[in-house]
């Protein structure tokens, strides 16, 4: 049930960002999502997690980076949206998987049979692989395109792998409620500034009520339920089995999106590319699997 939760929300998260791109720019939207969002886990962590939330906040010195890991990595996938399709912007970023894995190892050598394991290098070739399809956008050619929105998305991927690992420790002994809430505000306050300094705040008086509740509803649905309830998924579920839904995100996103947006239609050859892409993300998760079993047997 949460990883579903967390895989809906995640596929609407880029609808959402794209579709709210007229109204705000993108440090303001992030910051009114983030504050959605924060805003209600405080009030659930404070009534029902209140030990585990303090143990948090007296842990500045993992919380902190974090947040700004958080902060460079929220920034660059708001502006990928603004710039590109949110159908890409979730194929592309399904590359982090493959990069879950060279980070486990490097920061906490756990992956030290699966980083050598054949199928863990045809996953990742085959990855990289249908990227470079995805990104032919034009039917006549097969050179792909490597604009500003591709190489912020390539950003995102390396991020969000080290997002993912970060945090499947930080919920080792705590809730993940908290744990994202704590996350959730120091983000809010990094946007504030950001928004402030960069951006245009007033564009929250001139976009309106309704579209601010919308806004504020998709911070809510695609930031403090997905990532919560994925962060619990993946404590108690375990890695491969989170990450193997997730990758169903994209086709979520692109079945939405497309009675938004006619640009978010794919050729046939982006669609051999995504079929390559989530196959091997696919035998990298189940590399990265069989190699837990291995070592635990």
């Amino acid at each position: 049930m949460a990883l579903s939760a967390a895989a809906l929300g995640w596929s609407l998260a880029p609808v959402f960002i794209r579709g709210l791109s007229d109204a705000y720019d993108p440090y303001t939207q992030v910051f009114l999502r983030y504050g959605s969002a924060a805003a209600p886990l405080v009030t659930i962590s404070f009534l029902a997690y209140r030990e585990d939330l303090r143990k948090v906040i007296l842990n500045p010195k993992a919380m902190v980076p974090l947040a700004v890991l958080n902060v460079v990595q929220q920034c660059a996938w708001t502006h990928a949206c603004y710039l590109g399709t949110a159908t890409l912007a979730q194929l592309i970023s399904k590359l982090s998987t493959v990069f879950v894995i060279v980070l486990s190892y490097l920061l906490f050598r756990e992956e030290r049979a699966v980083i050598k394991s054949r199928v863990y290098l045809s996953g990742t070739l085959l990855s990289f692989i249908g990227v470079a399809l995805v990104l032919c956008k034009d039917s006549a050619s097969l050179v792909p395109r490597f604009d500003l929105a591709t190489w912020l998305l390539l950003l995102v991927a390396v991020c969000w792998a080290m997002y993912t690992v970060w945090c499947k420790h930080l919920v080792t002994d705590v809730h993940p409620a908290p744990m994202f809430t704590v996350l959730a505000v120091y983000t809010t306050i990094g946007f504030g500034v950001a928004a402030f300094l960069l951006g245009e705040p007033s564009t929250l008086l001139e976009a309106g009520m309704g579209v601010n509740l919308i806004a504020a509803v998709s911070g809510v649905v695609c930031i403090a339920m997905a990532h919560t309830m994925f962060h619990f998924a993946q404590k108690h579920l375990g890695s491969a089995l989170s990450s193997s839904l997730i990758l169903l995100n994209p086709l979520f996103t692109n079945a939405i999106a497309l009675f938004l947006w006619s640009d978010e239609r794919l050729i046939p050859t982006q669609w051999c590319g995504t079929a390559l892409l989530l196959a091997g993300t696919l035998l990298v998760i189940w590399a990265g699997h069989r190699a837990h079993k291995r070592a635990t047997a």
